[in-house]
């Protein structure tokens, strides 16, 4: 999923992130009800929002120095965990958050990038014919 033009795979991962997020909590809406599925949606926009403020800040370096992209790499990192730090501080100030589906959302959203490195560290063994044990 990985492999090729990053700024492809960054989008990849950006569209199955906002997929998670609206599967997610419409599952939770289905299986367990509203007050679930709303924390649920909740948490998973928490994971998202940062992804996506981090990627608009490295596409936006795409076109500069690699000094310059590392730069916005390191600021886009510590952003991103400003940005997920405040946006959980406001999620806790909600009436009736449960913290289950709060987290599970999160953590659903935020597992997407970690399948994604697994999943492109598959594929690039397969094509150069190396197994893993």
């Amino acid at each position: 999923m990985i492999g090729g033009d990053p700024f492809i795979a960054i989008r990849k991962i950006l569209t199955v992130q906002a997929s998670v997020s609206i599967v997610v909590p419409a599952l939770m809406l289905v299986f367990f009800g509203w007050a679930d599925a709303r924390s649920g949606f909740l948490g998973a926009l928490t994971g998202f929002i940062p992804s996506l403020c981090f990627a608009l800040r490295i596409i936006a370096a795409k076109a500069k120095s690699a000094k310059h992209t590392v730069r916005a790499f390191y600021s886009g990192e510590a952003m991103k965990i400003v940005i997920t730090a405040g946006l959980f501080v406001c999620v806790f100030q909600l009436p009736n958050i449960l913290y289950g589906p709060l987290f599970v959302g999160f953590s659903a959203v935020i597992s997407v990038f970690w399948f994604a490195l697994l999943f492109s560290r598959t594929e690039s063994d397969a094509r150069n014919g190396n197994r893993s044990s």
